[in-house]
C-alpha cells in the first residue's frame, strides 16, 4: 500500500533493519575487529566469525577460547558497537528519502541503542541530512516502545495532522504508534534480520500494513 502524503504529514523510519541490514553492520565490525586481531591470530578470522554467527554461537567467546590475543571480550565488543562502519544503502532508499523529503511535511528518524554506534552508522550511510529529527535512545533517555518515544515528534510538529512509522520489529516498533493513532508500515524479514518476525504476536503489535520493500511506499 503507497504512501498518501502532503505536507501535513510527519513520517517517522526506524534505522536498523529497516533503512539498511543491520547484518552488515555486524559484518563491517567482524572485518573490524579481524584486522585488529590479525598480529595475534595470524590469519583473516571474518569467515570463522561470521560462521559461528550464522550457527547461533557466542562469536566472542568461541575466538577467545581460540586464539591468544590481549584484549578482553568486554574491550572486544567495545570495538564492534564503537567501530566506524562500512556501510552503503540501497540507492532506491536514497531516491525514497528524497522524494519524502520534498513531499512530506517533516522526516524524522527514530532509533534505539548507544549514541556512538547508532550515530556512526547513520553518519555512514550519509541520511543524516533527510531528517528532520534524529531521536537515539541513548541520547533521548526513552526506547521503545516507551510512548515518549512517539509524542515527541507529536509535540514538535503539533500543526501537522498525519503521523507515519515505518519499522520493522513487531515485538516493540508498531504498538504504541497503533494506540496513538499513527500509520504503521512495517517492512517485511528476510533471513538476515537480526530481530525475527513472530506473526502469532498479538495484533496489537502487528502494523496496520505490511510491505516487503521500501519502494512499494511510493508508488
Amino acid at each position: 500500500m503507497s504512501l498518501i502524503i502532503d505536507k501535513q504529514t510527519c513520517i517517522v523510519f526506524d534505522l536498523d533493519d529497516t533503512l539498511y541490514k543491520e547484518v552488515d553492520f555486524l559484518k563491517s565490525a567482524y572485518h573490524h575487529i579481524s584486522k585488529l586481531l590479525l598480529p595475534y591470530t595470524g590469519q583473516d578470522i571474518y569467515d570463522f566469525m561470521f560462521g559461528l554467527y550464522v550457527n547461533g554461537e557466542n562469536t566472542f567467546d568461541v575466538v577467545k577460547e581460540k586464539f591468544s590475543f590481549p584484549y578482553s571480550i568486554k574491550e572486544i565488543v567495545e570495538e564492534y558497537r564503537n567501530h566506524k562502519p562500512t556501510l552503503t544503502i540501497a540507492a532506491q532508499t536514497t531516491n525514497l528519502l528524497q522524494k519524502l523529503k520534498t513531499s512530506a511535511g517533516k522526516l524524522g528518524l527514530l532509533t534505539d541503542g548507544r549514541s556512538m554506534t547508532q550515530r556512526n552508522k547513520i553518519e555512514a550511510l550519509g541520511i543524516a541530512t533527510y531528517f528532520d529529527d534524529i531521536n537515539v535512545s541513548e541520547e533521548t533517555g526513552y526506547q521503545k516502545p516507551e510512548e515518549e518515544c512517539f509524542t515527541f515528534f507529536q509535540t514538535e510538529y503539533s500543526d501537522l495532522n498525519k503521523f507515519i512509522y515505518i519499522a520493522d520489529n513487531i515485538k516493540k516498533d508498531f504498538v504504541t504508534p497503533n494506540r496513538l493513532g499513527w500509520q504503521t508500515y512495517g517492512l517485511k524479514a528476510n533471513e538476515w534480520n537480526i530481530h525475527k518476525q513472530d506473526l502469532i504476536i498479538e495484533k496489537m503489535y502487528h502494523p496496520a500494513h505490511w510491505i516487503s520493500d521500501l519502494s512499494e511506499l511510493i508508488s
